[in-house]
């Protein structure tokens, strides 16, 4: 039984002597606040034991596993990697890009919030198909759309439910006006009316903010060929929009020149034979 005991005795102090060597000398999860960096990190000694590559951490009290994190604060987050414990710290924008009455802070987020605004500077209809097509058919297509947005005024971030709405309709007249032949009012689905826009991804033309492989039908059995010359698209905020905390949310054209929310290209030659298309 002596003997026993002895050898469960040894089996214990070799374990705590092993985490203690993984976590630090002293164990205590200190750490050093690397301000330039903007991250905090705790170096252990473990990154020079030749066990393994998978150390743990000892944080404020806590023992992290390899790879675990630990949030402290709205904008503080801490992962352990390999006995070194690393927080990464959101940092917050000198401006608010609102009045000081406008600023909402909510508790879970890290930095005061805004209304939502989106400030566009052009619409760019992508579709780039010019076809023929004769009264009384359809052609169904499949576009996209490159919203390019004023970076200063749109707010640093942007997310919710349901926030956009994009109409698509065949025009007699550039700049969208006059009849709406085949007019659809949502051609965004799925995820994309959920889209988020956030600043620092926002990077024009290697990081657009844009939606893709978007569907419409062109239906050319209700008009003439003067109604048909243009295809045209529009964006906007969806009736159904649900901001992210109820925040105030508006889409904007610079200027307030409402023709940046519009853009249209011109059709193919119209001709009165039917023939029914399709480009998807």
């Amino acid at each position: 039984m002596a003997i026993f005991c002895r050898r469960n005795f040894l089996f214990l102090a070799m374990v705590v002597s092993l985490f203690a060597l993984t976590s630090g000398q002293d164990g205590s999860g200190d750490y050093e606040d690397y301000s330039e960096s903007g991250s905090v990190s705790q170096q252990s000694e473990s990154a020079s034991l030749p066990i393994d590559d998978r150390n743990p951490c000892s944080f404020r009290g806590q023992f992290l596993t390899h790879g675990q994190s630990v949030v402290i604060d709205p904008c503080t987050e801490c992962v352990c990697k390999n006995g070194t414990t690393t927080c990464n710290i959101e940092s917050c924008p000198s401006e608010q890009g609102c009045l000081p009455d406008e600023i909402v802070i909510i508790p879970e987020e890290c930095c005061p919030q805004c209304p939502y605004k989106m400030i566009v500077d052009q619409t760019e209809n992508l579709y780039g198909e010019t076809f023929d097509f004769a009264i009384g058919g359809t052609k169904r297509i499949r576009f996209g759309a490159n919203i390019a947005l004023d970076k200063k005024q749109t707010s640093r971030l942007v997310r919710g439910e349901s926030m956009w709405k994009l109409g698509a309709w065949i025009s007699p007249n550039e700049d969208g006006s006059g009849r709406r032949t085949s007019y659809k009012k949502q051609v965004i689905t799925g995820k994309d009316k959920a889209k988020e826009y956030f600043k620092g991804d926002y990077n024009p033309p290697t990081s657009p903010w844009d939606f893709k492989k978007m569907k419409f039908t062109m239906d050319f059995t209700n008009g003439e060929c003067a109604d048909l010359k243009f295809f045209c698209i529009e964006l906007g905020p969806d009736e159904a929009a649900q901001p992210k905390y109820d925040l105030a949310f508006t889409v904007l054209a610079k200027n307030d020149e409402e023709e940046r929310l519009r853009d249209c290209i011109p059709l193919g030659q119209c001709s009165g034979v039917f023939r029914e298309q399709s480009s998807i």
